[in-house]
């Protein structure tokens, strides 16, 4: 067992926290659940599982070993040792009651003056799935794995009857599991290929209604609908993962999700949404949306002033919407908005046909805009990069999005308790 160590008083954070955390809906469930033997109590199991992921540590069988060789985590669970069996079900079965501790986590640090909604910093962030990007399928693929599969079970009926009437085999209950995810990766491909149909069909009929009424129109759209990659391939689902999508990075493709994060200058993290869309631009006001929500959960005032967001959310749209609601949005319509062009661009903005995008820029190209702006590189580009390097989150764990979005959201509450450790520890 190692020595304890200054940074080690982080443990201390986290009891404080859970200590004034409302931990009812984890006793309810408890009882609710209970079988009849003596379970670990929750506010220990709520512990022990910021402190692992304020660590980097979500891996159950990791911290299963941590609770018999660290000295932290022997503190925090009082010389006991929850199986990582128990680790896991207590997460999966509390999934929801974990991601809801990011608006309580979020009131103690408003309590501490933490909180400044003055301006804030809006990014999101490729985060790859439980699940490889060459288990991607086309429809046809999958609907031939699963014809494949009948037929195996029906040769299997054929050959055995029914004498076979016992429950599947653990061993082999993945296999029913697999089928599951087939059928659902499946039905979310014809559903979005209909989706396409109608949609160009409406198109379709709208030019024709146009014609007959000799209104001016333009090219007559196609029969098929276009696809819907710009690299003209059939779309593709996961059969590990149904609900991750294709995110592009900067490394290229990934099979994950779009963590989006609204950031104070302080670094405290008071917004987290995770989204299956791959485009930033038409998360910007759903995820300022969320984020008034979960500061009205946290009994904080929702009232946002300066938000600061990147090239990858400007739209006239955006920029028209936030001007109505009273925001101060600054976004640079280029990637960099520092680096001087040495020409000029082969499609320049038309901004007399976008007024409020003129507005935004000249409201970053005035002195107190471009200050501001520059705060955007300090606040939320170093939080991406804490979450990936400090606690490890470059993939979800688990699979499944109301899983993986609550993975999320307890990530971000373990962020925001390493501030709260960093705040008390500078006096």
């Amino acid at each position: 067992m190692r020595e304890w160590l200054p940074e080690d008083d982080l443990v201390f954070v986290v009891l404080d926290a859970v200590a004034a955390l409302d931990l009812g809906e984890f006793r309810r469930q408890y009882r609710a659940d209970g079988h009849g033997r003596a379970a670990f109590d929750p506010e220990m199991m709520v512990a022990l599982l910021l402190y692992g992921y304020c660590q980097g540590e979500r891996s159950s069988r990791v911290i299963e070993k941590r609770c018999g060789r660290d000295v932290g985590y022997r503190l925090l669970t009082g010389g006991l040792h929850p199986d990582h069996a128990t680790i896991a079900r207590f997460r999966a079965r509390h999934e929801k009651a974990l991601g809801g501790l990011f608006s309580q986590v979020l009131r103690l640090l408003a309590a501490e003056g933490m909180v400044s909604l003055g301006m804030i910093s809006l990014d999101g962030t490729k985060l790859a799935g439980n699940a490889a990007q060459k288990a991607n399928r086309t429809l046809p693929q999958i609907d031939k794995l699963l014809a494949e599969a009948a037929a195996a079970d029906a040769a299997a009926d054929a050959r055995l009857g029914d004498k076979l009437d016992e429950p599947t085999p653990r061993t082999l209950a993945r296999r029913a599991e697999r089928r599951e995810r087939l059928a659902t990766a499946r039905d979310r491909l014809a559903a979005e290929d209909v989706a396409r149909r109608d949609a160009q069909r409406a198109k379709l009929q709208a030019w024709e209604a146009a014609a007959a009424a000799g209104k001016p129109r333009g090219h007559r759209p196609g029969d098929e609908p276009p696809r819907p990659n710009r690299n003209n391939t059939e779309p593709r689902a996961n059969t590990t993962d149904p609900d991750v999508r294709v995110m592009r990075n900067q490394k290229g493709y990934v099979a994950g999700y779009n963590g989006q994060l609204v950031v104070t200058a302080q670094q405290v993290i008071v917004g987290a949404v995770l989204s299956q869309h791959p485009v930033d631009r038409t998360l910007l006001h759903p995820v300022l949306d969320a984020c008034r929500q979960q500061l009205a959960q946290a009994g904080i005032r929702p009232k946002l002033r300066t938000v600061l967001a990147d090239s990858g959310y400007v739209s006239e749209e955006n920029f028209a919407r936030a001007d109505a609601g009273g925001l101060r949005l600054l976004a640079p319509l280029a990637k960099d908005p520092a680096r001087r062009r040495h020409r000029a661009p082969q499609r320049p903005k038309n901004l007399d046909r976008l007024p409020a995008t003129a507005r935004a820029t000249r409201r970053l190209r005035h002195p107190r805009g471009r200050d501001d702006y520059k705060m955007r590189a300090r606040t939320v580009e170093p939080v991406f990069g804490q979450l990936k390097a400090c606690q490890k989150l470059t993939m979800m764990s688990r699979r499944g999005f109301t899983a993986c979005e609550n993975e999320w959201l307890l990530a971000c509450t373990a962020h925001n308790l390493r501030k709260l450790h960093r705040h008390r520890a500078e006096g």
